[in-house]
């Protein structure tokens, strides 16, 4: 009989979070029955239930839009209620064997620690270190009593786990650091080139300008879109290049602020905001982009951590320009030009370098496809996520 893997995911809806959609369907893929419980998405995945591609997936309404650390803590409380009823519900009516949690945050160690009494396998998906994740959303230097709940979270996490995933090695230096965890392996976050990947140039996506510069994903608070922007005026009104446009894709919290301070800064005639857009558009644009922008600036989380962005930019071939961050370093490499001390001026000047040398960003643009093809991409890393699941239920033959 086939086991089952129950997996928690509460920042993002399912399947938009990209990540747990695609361990999600290597494990369905590998054999085992998958089941998922997740938020209901604002624009998407509203569905209470919903069977996709055979995996089970139960979702409950968040009526919070989360910006005060008020609302965060209403927003955890609704998650935890709503997680614990359909995870008992799941277990009383279909079982599992497993219990997959992904973080950000770290608020489901109530849930492993329960199962786990019950004898149940439990995993903690590390995707971001959430007390520095924290102390950048709210740009706060202070370890206030918030941030040392958030430290008490992880450890917690780490301590209900049997096993840990880390996306990259500096995460895993932390889990056994701060977790103490002997068992942690490394599963990247790299693209599934089977399904996001280089589709050619079509050149009717620049409406007229000779260069296209893209950005994709989230567009909050610690993001760093706001210094993206601020480079493209001084790209515009000091270099004054005219000719090049930036498509920024993707949503957040701060998707109307930096509408706003495009108008403001009077470069609305360069940008477009697409919003949230489905994969097939969005590698259009990637593909036919001259250059991507990475513009997370440097702090302690950004640091550590593997910007998924980046490793999209690589699969659809481009050149990326990137703050100088210690992961991003070692997922791009030679594709990326890395700028220091967070400098929107010489972001602007990179980018304006990198338009100028065809020759240069071909160069770069291939070597970070074949650097994502060979090392990074899904079809290497989901090896290791199917390898942890064959020791966890003592079936691996290797």
């Amino acid at each position: 009989m086939a086991r089952s893997i129950l997996f928690i995911v509460e920042n993002l809806s399912f399947p938009f979070d990209r990540r747990v959609y695609r361990e999600a369907v290597t494990m369905k893929e590998a054999g085992y029955n998958v089941l998922v419980i997740c938020p209901k998405g604002h624009e998407r995945d509203n569905l209470a239930f919903e069977i996709v591609e055979g995996i089970h997936v139960y979702r409950y309404p968040l009526i919070v839009d989360s910006k005060s650390r008020f609302d965060y803590l209403l927003e955890y409380f609704m998650s935890i209620f709503f997680t614990f009823i359909i995870s008992l519900k799941i277990l009383l009516t279909k079982n599992f064997d497993a219990v997959h949690v992904a973080n950000p945050p770290d608020i489901f160690f109530p849930v492993l620690a329960l199962f786990r009494i019950f004898g149940k396998k439990t995993v903690f998906d590390q995707h971001d270190l959430t007390p520095e994740s924290y102390l950048s959303r709210f740009r706060d230097e202070r370890k206030d009593k918030f941030y040392l709940v958030q430290v008490l979270f992880e450890y917690l996490t780490y301590k209900s786990s049997d096993v840990v995933i880390a996306t990259n090695r500096t995460y895993k230096e932390i889990a056994q650091k701060r977790g103490n965890k002997r068992e942690v392996v490394i599963v990247r976050n790299g693209p599934d080139l089977r399904k996001f990947h280089f589709t050619g140039i079509n050149e009717k996506l620049k409406e007229g300008f000779e260069y296209m510069v893209c950005y994709i994903g989230i567009m909050g608070v610690q993001d760093g879109v706001d210094y993206l922007i601020r480079s493209i005026d001084y790209f515009v009104h000091k270099l004054n290049r005219k000719d090049t446009l930036f498509v920024l894709i993707g949503k957040g919290d701060d998707f109307d602020y930096l509408k706003q301070l495009s108008v403001e800064l009077k470069i609305t005639d360069f940008i477009r905001f697409t919003g949230r857009i489905p994969d097939a558009p969005a590698m259009d644009y990637l593909s036919t982009a001259d250059a991507a922008a990475s513009p997370d600036p440097y702090n302690p989380l950004n640091d550590h951590s593997t910007m998924n962005k980046v490793m999209e930019f690589m699969a659809t071939k481009n050149p990326i320009v990137s703050f100088d961050l210690k992961e991003a370093r070692y997922s791009a490499m030679e594709s990326a030009v890395y700028v220091k001390d967070n400098n929107i001026e010489e972001f602007a000047n990179a980018i304006s370098m990198l338009l100028s040398d065809e020759k240069r960003r071909m160069k770069m643009a291939e070597y970070g496809y074949e650097r994502i093809k060979n090392l990074l991409s899904w079809e290497i890393q989901e090896k290791n996520l199917k390898m942890l699941y064959s020791r966890l239920f003592n079936t691996y033959k290797g």
